[in-house]
């Protein structure tokens, strides 16, 4: 294992390097054409670019493999690693030339150019997908490239499972450098604390290792700092024994919403006691159709032996049991199933247009009622727009036990330590047909979240927390950590991107100058 990168003298050699490169380059960067040129020399066969009529077929299926259309832009070349030593090469290069880059892992992240870019070069991930468990069985191997199905097909096989996505086809590399929400979060903490060790590309192009011992605080500042200190080529995440799980997606009568609130409530505050257990609420409205939809998705992680599909296996889900008020769904796929059929079953639709935007509050009935007659008038309001495909509102339990589990593994930098609450997940999830209203779709989520934090405000319920991989692109998720973790994460990209790479060179996601400094939202306050 390398030594920590602070004692390093070749990476100390290679910042000097790329330090003269950049003073050299300072006042502006080599072409984006340029740029794919070198990549073209460099790895022929391993780059696309738009201008070579061979690659053409290639190319476009690259921009096509992300998820929101409106996310399929149209850089001057992608590049396709193979191996860490490749993405080393390739970030040396990109960082002595200057050049303006992106990073995709599984292409499902929000919002526009988080991994993608226009006039520059695309470093696509997805040929990076290997799932290797250790053969002591404690540790998953996981390269960036794979989407969650693949980690749960190979895992699966082995009787074996690690914390990841809820959806089957989103990436891995995202997914937890952003935190990451799982079904297991009551018993492992959020994705990103059971990684125990990341293997990581800086922005000079040498190659570390971050863990408890080795680089501690970037190990810490990783969890949760999404694309702003380098490039994750592979996650060593803790593997356990895993055999079916029951869940899976139960629809309600919408008259009893008020019903489901109550019995949310009870289910988050009982998930220290019942930490197997898991629910995602979602309230969607589908314009073609002219239809309210409730849906419960249920998961359970625990002993499924002699479990039918009509069993509520814990007490955590009592309150939603056929005999509760809630009554029995209309529609049900509740079974016994492994991770890879459970996950498969909660993808989004393709090829439409997304926006996420979330905020997170109390766990308290009364708020949540008064969350609830918002989006009523709300939803009542864009049922006279045409602009969506479908509107969703989620909430979903965030209680103190998913801290409490997570630091258990040690720190991170999302800053939920400073609240000992069980809170509620909020998001708001729109989709859309046609590049025409992605203003409209981005003033209505303003709207609608600006209007949701002043009323939480209002209750003393809003939380200072926003999930990163849910967050609008007009918040400021990094900021919501608190000014001790944002310090902690501009110290260690000082550290370890001494001339800010992944800052300036990567000009996507959420970055560190924006951290604290955004406005609020219009009608938030």
């Amino acid at each position: 294992m390398r030594s920590p990168i602070s004692i390093t003298a070749f990476a100390a050699f290679n910042f000097l390097l790329i330090g003269l490169a950049a003073a050299a380059t300072e006042v502006a960067g080599s072409s984006a054409s340029s740029c794919c040129g070198a990549l073209e020399s460099a790895f022929p066969s391993k780059t696309l670019s738009s201008k070579n009529e061979a690659e053409s077929q290639d190319y476009q299926t690259a921009v096509l493999s992300y998820f929101s259309v409106q996310d399929r832009l149209s850089p001057n070349c992608f590049v396709q690693p193979t191996s860490t030593k490749d993405v080393s090469k390739i970030v040396g290069l990109l960082s002595q030339k200057s050049c303006r880059f992106a990073v995709k892992s599984g292409g499902h992240g929000l919002p526009v150019g988080a991994s993608n870019i226009d006039e520059g070069v695309t470093i696509d991930l997805s040929q990076m997908k290997d799932v290797i468990l250790s053969a002591d069985r404690k540790i998953a191997a996981v390269q960036p490239g794979a989407k969650w199905i693949d980690v749960y097909s190979t895992l699966d096989a082995q009787g074996y499972a690690v914390p990841g996505g809820r959806a089957g086809n989103v990436g891995v590399g995202g997914l937890i450098t952003g935190g990451g929400n799982s079904f297991f979060s009551a018993r492992y903490g959020f994705v990103c604390d059971s990684v125990k060790n990341y293997e990581v590309v800086l922005g000079n192009g040498t190659v570390v290792q971050a863990n408890n011992q080795t680089n501690p605080d970037l190990f810490t500042a990783l969890k949760g700092s999404s694309n702003n200190l380098g490039i994750v080529t592979r996650f060593d995440i803790i593997a356990f024994k895993q055999g079916n799980l029951w869940g899976g997606v139960a629809s309600y009568d919408g008259k009893r919403v008020r019903k489901h609130l109550e019995a949310f409530v009870k289910f988050t505050d009982s998930l220290a006691q019942y930490p197997e257990s898991s629910l995602i609420f979602v309230w969607s409205y589908i314009k073609a159709a002219d239809a309210f939809v409730f849906n419960n998705l249920y998961e359970y992680t625990g002993n499924v032996e002699g479990l039918s599909e009509s069993n509520f296996p814990s007490p955590a889900f009592d309150e939603f049991a056929p005999t509760s008020p809630v009554g029995s769904p209309i529609l049900s796929t509740l079974r016994v199933a492994n991770l890879s059929s459970l996950t498969g079953e909660l993808n989004s639709p393709p090829e439409l247009s997304n926006l996420y935007a979330s905020i997170t509050f109390s766990n308290n009935l009364t708020v949540l009622n008064g969350v609830a007659d918002i989006i009523n008038e709300e939803l009542n309001q864009f049922k006279k727009e045409g602009f969506y495909v479908y509107l969703s509102f989620q909430i979903q339990p965030l209680p103190r036990v998913f801290v409490d589990r997570g630091l258990e593994q040690g720190p991170n930098v999302l800053g939920l330590d400073r609240d000992h609450d069980n809170n509620v997940l909020f998001l708001f999830d729109v989709a859309w047909n046609g590049t025409q209203y992605d203003a409209k779709v981005r003033q209505v989520a303003g709207q609608v979240i600006g209007r949701l934090q002043k009323y939480t405000r209002s209750m003393g319920a809003l939380k200072e927390f926003q999930y990163l991989n849910y967050a609008f692109e007009d918040l400021d998720p990094i900021g919501s950590y608190g000014p001790d973790n944002v310090r902690k994460i501009k110290d260690v990209s000082a550290k370890y991107d001494p001339l800010g790479v992944f800052q300036k060179l990567v000009p996507g996601g959420f970055k560190l100058a924006d951290a604290g400094q955004k406005a609020p939202l219009p009608g938030s306050v």
